[in-house]
């Protein structure tokens, strides 16, 4: 349940995301090696295709704003290629920046990504997508490959720049430590040169930044804050009966008396408050805890989350600790009353849901600089 006792924005911090792991690339090497004529008259030849080789991937990422990230990939690839019918160990380097927009700035934990980037790829294997062949007597037949990315004449070159464009996807284990898969187009600035498909997969680790537990609490308690009523209806019983004895001569009789419980805490609501850059409660509302305290004694097996808030005045900062510093003079009263400590925790919100602006007055900005308890469990 929540107690309001006295929009969802946060300030971005810097964060930086780093990661390893492995990749496939997709990139034809082709050789056609012994072509001869066989007593039967028919030409027949070896042909070796390899379209995959692996490598691994480094990947660092630094936040410019809550949906555009920067970023750095390299990647080392291992090729076995073909050479005068030997198979041989070859290498590729790439690396370039990229820019990352995140859509979905809510999720904290499923992060998809499109990302751009411009690279430079260089590699020590020959490949070829076209050719004479060696051993024929006409010296006219001629053959050529073709893959999934690479459709008529490609030539193949060991140095170029490509472009690349691509989507990803982020799921984070916890604050700190995630797992990134990521498939991108590489397509070469030169005319002609081979296109190719990169997919990674690997660790992702998270320096800084907002804490993701904290942030995916604020959500929720801003998206609750319309339910209200419907909370309080479900936690307290539809009507309490209070006993009122009247006294008359020479007879007592008892009446007896209804009194709605939203109406009880209504009473609570509008009658607990803060002054202004102040955490102390005022006397009226040291009064009021008493009453809530009886509330949460009533729940012996719960426990609740008390939380700050202040007005839109002052920087996030500030006000990030004055609202922890109304939740905790909050929980401390209660806990004088007999709540026991253990059962309440403590968080400031800062200005983040205030409904008011920085110019209305200061009893409609009253409403702002409250405190909520929330049943967690």
């Amino acid at each position: 349940m929540f107690l309001p006792i006295g929009g969802y924005s946060q300030e971005r911090k810097s964060e930086w995301e780093i990661g390893a792991g492995g990749s496939v690339i997709n990139m034809t090497r082709t050789m056609v090696s012994d072509f001869h004529q066989t007593k039967g008259g028919d030409y027949v030849f070896n042909l070796e295709d390899k379209h995959l080789y692996g490598g691994t991937e480094i990947y660092v990422a630094k936040n410019l704003s809550q949906r555009w990230y920067l970023d750095l990939q390299g990647t080392l690839g291992f090729a076995r290629f073909f050479d005068g019918g030997e198979k041989k160990q070859g290498y590729s380097f790439m690396a370039g920046p990229g820019i990352q927009f995140r859509p979905l700035v809510k999720s904290q934990w499923i992060v998809p990504y499109v990302r751009a980037g411009m690279n430079a790829y260089h590699k020590t294997f020959k490949t070829k997508y076209f050719g004479t062949f060696d051993q024929d007597v006409t010296g006219e037949g001629q053959w050529r490959s073709e893959d999934a990315w690479n459709k008529g004449y490609t030539v193949d070159h060991d140095t170029f720049f490509p472009v690349s464009i691509g989507v990803g996807i982020i799921g984070w284990l916890g604050n700190r430590v995630g797992v990134r898969i990521q498939g991108q187009l590489l397509k070469p600035l030169i005319k002609d040169g081979p296109n190719f498909v990169e997919v990674t997969a690997g660790l992702q680790f998270r320096i800084g930044g907002n804490d993701k537990k904290k942030a995916a609490a604020d959500a929720y308690v801003a998206s609750h804050l319309s339910d209200y009523d419907d909370l309080y209806r479900s936690r307290f019983p539809k009507e309490i009966v209070e006993k009122e004895v009247v006294k008359e001569v020479p007879v007592e009789k008892e009446v007896i008396k209804y009194v709605k419980s939203e109406d009880r805490l209504l009473k609570l609501i509008d009658n607990l408050h803060f002054d202004f850059d102040k955490y102390s409660l005022t006397l009226e509302s040291e009064a009021i805890l008493d009453e809530i305290a009886e509330i949460l004694n009533g729940e012996q097996d719960s426990k609740f989350l008390v939380s700050g808030y202040t007005d839109a005045k002052g920087s996030h900062t500030y006000n990030e600790k004055l609202s922890l510093d109304r939740a905790k003079t909050v929980r401390d009263g209660l806990v004088k009353r007999g709540v026991p400590e253990d059962r309440l925790i403590v968080k400031g919100f800062g200005k983040r849901i205030a409904i008011t602006s920085v110019s209305s007055s200061d009893e409609e900005r009253r409403m702002d600089r409250k405190v909520l308890i929330e049943r967690i469990y």
